[in-house]
């Protein structure tokens, strides 16, 4: 009797594991960026880059040697804007796929919109009529705007590219 209900509990264990699995599938990532992330000119697209939403919805790294560096070599100063601001989530799809261009040129001759999702925009702006910068470089000067100028989900400023005090990201609503 003892191994009847030792193998029924097994049998019943097995099942709600086997069911449970089936009913809970994997949760969606809330935003499609695949289908909604638009590169600027000459810039692959997401699919092209094989990314998946999982990797474009990553969280953003908080920055400590970005400040290190304007302590040392203040080329450029950061600010956070007013309005029109992005929405955070937006602004983190860009982030994730600049970062992911990594060695790629981003730059400017005025202004340049780098990407978009949404109304989000990341701008690249010459200071000094021609300015480029490898992507990833792009990406970690907005993560400074994305650090500092977020309030209640929105945000919008302005920073230097890591490596480049001449190439200003803007990253704003419209």
């Amino acid at each position: 009797m003892v191994g009847f209900i030792k193998s029924a509990l097994t049998i019943t264990a097995a099942l709600g594991l086997f069911v449970g699995g089936l009913a809970a599938p994997a949760p969606e990532p809330k935003v499609d960026y695949l289908s909604i992330i638009k590169p600027g000119p000459g810039l692959p697209s997401p699919k092209e880059l094989n990314l998946t939403n999982a990797d474009l919805a990553k969280p953003v790294p908080e920055l400590a040697r970005l400040m290190i560096r304007d302590v040392l070599d203040k080329r450029y100063t950061p600010q956070c804007w007013g309005e029109p601001k992005c929405n955070y989530n937006d602004a983190i799809g860009c982030y994730n796929y600049l970062n992911s261009l990594g060695s790629t040129t981003c730059s400017a001759s005025g202004v340049v919109r780098m990407c978009a999702v949404n109304s989000c925009n990341w701008y690249a702006r010459s200071l000094n009529g021609y300015s480029a910068s490898p992507c990833y470089n792009a990406a970690l000067g907005g993560a400074w705007v994305l650090n500092n100028c977020n309030s209640g989900g929105r945000l919008s400023g302005s920073n230097a590219a890591y490596d480049n005090g001449n190439l200003a990201v803007d990253i704003l609503a419209g």
